[in-house]
């Protein structure tokens, strides 16, 4: 399922990437706007896990046993922060940084006492606007999402800490609510509704219904 889902996101930024080279063929005016966008948001656990952190979970004989998501972590939040670039008014390439703080119930604590439980991404995504925020004051968007990075445990009250090289992906959706632009376009500012969830993901990594907000910048 996983090398399925990396084949999809290929081919999507394959069409992407095409269709942005014709659309910038056709236009005569620039079309690319830098972007600057944070973000944070709501996080609901979903999914089934053998571990988590510092406790693995094992049956009488020895064996992985899975436990919901729903018994093992509570929501959570998150906080990024994303650079990217617009063409032709309706492709949106992101590339960041994303925090996310795992929130594991109280009862695995009485495995090896109270830690913490970290998430520090870099990730990128790739979106697709229904509608030109130039012209039009919201645009949905839909997309697709990576994200790479380090699963962090720490002992409350130790030095002691170790952490594992974890990625997930996603599949994005949301719309922008335009705010404010200068009268020559060269620049605007959206609110953003920012959503997305973890389709797949490696080594027990966490996965997540995202709910978020951001506030993007656009501009020349």
């Amino acid at each position: 399922m996983l090398r399925k889902f990396i084949i999809l996101i290929g081919l999507f930024a394959i069409i992407t990437i095409a269709s942005t080279s014709t659309d910038a063929a056709i236009r005569r005016v620039a079309a690319r706007y830098n972007v600057l966008n944070i973000y944070g948001g709501y996080a609901e656990p979903h999914g089934e896990y053998s571990e988590s952190g510092l406790v693995y979970f094992v049956d009488s004989l020895n064996r992985p046993r899975y436990i919901d998501a729903d018994s093992l972590y509570d929501p959570t939040y998150y906080l990024g922060i994303d650079y990217g670039t617009m063409y032709g008014h309706h492709f949106l390439y992101l590339i960041g940084f994303r925090f996310t703080e795992h929130n594991v119930q109280k009862w695995v604590f009485d495995e090896v006492g109270k830690y913490n439980l970290r998430q520090y991404d870099i990730e990128f995504n790739a979106n697709y606007y229904f509608l030109d925020l130039l012209e039009s004051v919201w645009s949905p968007y839909v997309g697709a999402g990576a994200q790479a990075g380090f699963t962090v445990y720490s002992v409350k009250g130790t030095v002691s800490n170790d952490s594992k090289l974890k990625v997930a992906f996603s599949a994005n959706f949301g719309f922008d609510v335009k705010i404010l632009q200068t009268a020559k376009k060269k620049s605007f500012v959206t609110i953003s509704s920012m959503n997305s969830l973890n389709m797949v993901a490696t080594d027990n990594r966490q996965k997540y219904l995202n709910l978020g907000v951001g506030l993007r910048y656009f501009f020349r």
